[in-house]
């Protein structure tokens, strides 16, 4: 049977004071909007591949994070440019007026980033250095300037071979532009309930590399050498999950014995931008909670660990690019060899809802007090 839907154009003025996202926004758009009904399915099939595409494998994930190096400092300035996307206009978004209210990581309540209204640091010689009053940090590698702003928006752009990385950095190319939650190792005890909301645009020149995958969000507990506790990926062609390229994928990484991947079916093409909500409960086999949003629709819902047991903590999130295979000269070339030389997007609005076992609310449906929809 088929499913005929109306669209409409309204365009619209609105004015909203002490809503449940911002305070006080205005905003004027034009929204081409269609019924509730989602071409998405409310949940994805969970698969159990190891990073060569072989099911039911125990082996670690690639997506090492070595944290310990990523705090070391050199001595070198590089204060090059990036280069852009082919496409330079970046995707569009609506002219809103949004004030931000952050916060550590380790307080509860309601957190907001909304980046016209913050500043980023200017460093040199390092992989990063904090900003918004200590509340986030930016992670560069191996180039400084590869986190930047636009508007109300920040930009994440890396080149793995330009500008050349700074001696100061371990790598040798750059293959990583994020920022992430303070302090680290937060280490949220059992129990720990966030809520995650953002939107993430990709640029208008992007398309799939095919050949090496990358990361746009990562929760990391702090132990060096570990994966993440959880991630979301876009997959290479015959990689882990569906092994189709450049999809979506959700990662679940707290399980000793494998990693869990959701594919969402959702492909990014160039100018798209995907609406995220992410709600996790930090526990074990008995308390933990997963589940992901993708434009509205729910992409996975999973009762079970979320935490790992040798170390049974949340941890820190952070937001950007990390594309780990581009540590390495082969995984570079191979790239190259399909046109993909650079990678570049964009983040709106973030917003972080934490709470704990006692508050009054915990564990309410907080939907939309972090949807940026």
């Amino acid at each position: 049977m088929k499913l005929h839907r109306k669209y409409w154009l309204i365009s619209l003025t609105v004015l909203l004071f002490s809503c449940a996202k911002d305070e006080s926004i205005l905003f004027t758009q034009t929204v081409l909007q269609e019924p509730e009904n989602k071409s998405l399915t409310d949940t994805a099939d969970e698969e159990v591949i190891n990073d060569d595409g072989n099911q039911n494998s125990g082996e670690q994930t690639e997506i090492d994070e070595k944290e310990n190096t990523a705090e070391e400092e050199g001595t070198s300035d590089n204060d090059g440019e990036t280069g852009s996307e082919n496409a330079s206009d970046p995707p569009s978004e609506p002219s809103v007026i949004c004030a931000t209210e952050g916060g550590m990581a380790t307080e509860s309540g309601l957190k907001k980033w909304c980046w016209g209204d913050v500043q980023l640091p200017d460093y040199t010689a390092k992989v990063g250095a904090t900003f918004s009053n200590g509340q986030l940090k930016i992670s560069s590698e191996c180039f400084e300037k590869q986190v930047s702003k636009e508007g109300n928006r920040l930009k994440f752009s890396i080149n793995p071979t330009f500008p050349s990385p700074g001696s100061w950095c371990s790598n040798s190319y750059n293959m990583r532009a994020e920022i992430s939650t303070e302090p680290w190792r937060v280490n949220n005890p059992i129990g720990t309930e966030e809520w995650y909301g953002w939107n993430y645009s990709f640029s208008d020149g992007y398309y799939p590399d095919t050949e090496n995958p990358w990361a746009f969000f990562q929760v990391h507990e702090g132990t060096s050498g570990e994966t993440p506790l959880l991630a979301i990926w876009c997959v290479n062609d015959g990689g882990p999950g569906s092994g189709v390229a450049g999809e979506v994928h959700v990662v679940n990484n707290s399980r000793s014995d494998r990693n869990y991947y959701f594919p969402t079916g959702v492909v990014p093409k160039g100018g798209d931008t995907i609406d995220i909500v992410l709600h996790v409960v930090w526990g074990d086999e008995g308390n933990g909670l997963l589940e992901v949003w993708l434009n509205g629709s729910k992409v996975v819902e999973e009762n079970g660990r979320t935490v790992r047991a040798s170390h049974p903590v949340g941890g820190n999130a952070k937001f950007g690019i990390y594309k780990w295979p581009w540590r390495n000269a082969n995984s570079v070339e191979s790239s190259s060899q399909i046109g993909v030389t650079k990678l570049e997007t964009y983040m709106g609005a973030l917003r972080i809802l934490t709470r704990m076992p006692g508050d009054e609310d915990y564990l309410e449906n907080s939907f939309n007090l972090v949807s940026t929809r």
